[in-house]
């Protein structure tokens, strides 16, 4: 089923193979930007993309976003290494309460795992990640706890919402993606972001994953 996607994050990397796949795929997209310019123009021009330009706390624009007519709303946006701030974070405290009151179906939300599941056995290669992201990442381990906090504490009844946890990402093409738990002996440290704009594109009709924090790999 196709359906209007709401997409914040439409300019780095991941989104734009998302907003690629999901236009190929038959759906109609609202990307929500600071700088339409970063949009590729393949993508900008497209008969099914409308564009609202605003600022992650501009609470007018974010309004005027929501109620584009999606239904389906897919969040990209992170912290970045030396970022300042919880600007993401902040954002979702403004946007998950509109999803619901616009009765959104579907919402999902990317993180890292540096935000900790139930079902996560952890591990000495994510102790070790998740310390460097601390020592050197500025506000990004903040960022993804405030992401992390702000989605979990939703209602899956009301926002059915899954939280998707990424490992390093590459550039290489689309691969079979594992969905799983730190510890579990499956996690890797690597998806491709094609890999991962595929793997959300499939779950917009899936409910596997509703009110799950998944750390996906390749």
């Amino acid at each position: 089923m196709t359906s209007r996607i709401l997409v914040l994050g439409a300019t780095g990397q991941t989104g734009i193979d998302f907003s690629n796949a999901a236009l190929e795929a038959g759906h109609q997209l609202t990307l929500y930007v600071r700088n339409p310019s970063k949009v590729p123009e393949n993508i900008k021009s497209h008969e099914k993309v409308s564009i609202v330009e605003g600022q992650l706390s501009d609470e007018e624009k974010l309004k005027q976003a929501v109620a584009s007519g999606a239904t389906v709303f897919v969040s990209f946006a992170g912290p970045t290494f030396g970022s300042t701030g919880t600007p993401v974070s902040d954002s979702l405290k403004l946007l998950l309460p509109l999803l619901i009151s616009h009765n959104y179906q579907r919402a999902i939300i990317t993180a890292t795992c540096s935000y900790t599941a139930p079902e996560d056995q952890g591990g000495l290669k994510w102790r070790a990640v998740v310390g460097l992201i601390r020592l050197i990442g500025g506000s990004a381990y903040h960022e993804i706890q405030g992401i992390g906090a702000q989605v979990t504490s939703q209602d899956p009844a009301k926002l059915k919402w899954t939280l998707i946890r990424l490992p390093f990402l590459d550039n290489g093409d689309a691969k079979h993606v594992t969905a799983t738990f730190t510890g579990s002996g499956k996690d890797g440290l690597f998806l491709s972001r094609k890999s991962a704009a595929a793997w959300v594109l499939d779950q917009l009709d899936s409910e596997e994953w509703v009110g799950k924090c998944p750390a996906l790999c390749n």
